[in-house]
């Protein structure tokens, strides 16, 4: 069984319930995440497919992954060269999975496709509004700092003017976690991604003064079965 094979973590209990409700997945991807090899990528496609009335996987689009490599201190044209050659990767990988596992109905789109919708331009302003919180601030910061630092020598740190650059990917990515309901014009989504991050988990946590939509969840989902690489 494809669920035997996931591993998920609601970000709250609310986002629990919105997940047994089955309705619409929406799971980020990232281009030059070695995670998200065909192998797992199959076996999240079988899960979400087999478990959710409605899939779509949004990946990365090129500014935002030029964006961590820019962050690490590449110049401007060798960042986007290399994302560019890391989306056309992505691609091929997201179409050998969506053949694997039976080419399930899935919508594949990127975040800059949509980033003329009202509802992501109105959660991106939702988002700078919750940057005037203190504590936000300091995980949305944080979290960029580490996903740029996770795949660089150990002992290495981006300056600020680095964590500034990077911030474009979550920037980007988190009007589908706060507000993919208004985006999709659905009543409940589930958003997901490989691992729940601290400045996402933020919108789904009962004392923060910045909230989710109504009907919106996060989750972490992992393929467990990571042995095919």
């Amino acid at each position: 069984m494809e669920e035997d094979l996931v591993e998920v973590e609601p970000s709250s209990d609310n986002c629990a319930r919105i997940l047994a409700g089955r309705e619409h997945l929406a799971l980020m991807v990232s281009p030059g995440n070695p995670y998200f090899s065909v192998s797992r990528l199959t076996i999240l496609l079988r899960w979400a497919t087999q478990e959710m009335k409605r899939v779509d996987v949004i990946v990365s689009d090129l500014e935002m992954t030029a964006s961590t490599y820019l962050a690490q201190g590449r110049a401007e044209k060798e960042a986007y060269k290399k994302a560019r050659a890391d989306i056309r990767q992505m691609a091929s990988r997201i179409r050998r999975a969506r053949e694997a596992a039976g080419d399930p109905d899935v919508r594949v789109s990127e975040f800059g496709e949509w980033s003329g919708h009202p509802e992501y331009q109105r959660a991106r302003a939702y988002v700078r509004q919750a940057l005037t919180d203190p504590t936000y601030r300091a995980l949305y910061r944080q979290g960029t700092r580490e996903a740029v630092k996770a795949r660089m020598p150990e002992g290495w740190e981006p300056t600020e003017h680095q964590i500034d650059a990077g911030l474009v990917h979550s920037e980007k990515a988190l009007p589908f976690v706060i507000n993919a309901v208004g985006i999709f014009g659905v009543a409940q989504v589930v958003t997901a991604y490989s691992r729940p991050a601290a400045q996402f988990r933020y919108f789904f946590t009962p004392h923060s003064p910045f909230r989710a939509s109504p009907g919106q969840a996060y989750i972490g989902v992992r393929a467990r079965e990571d042995r095919h690489g």
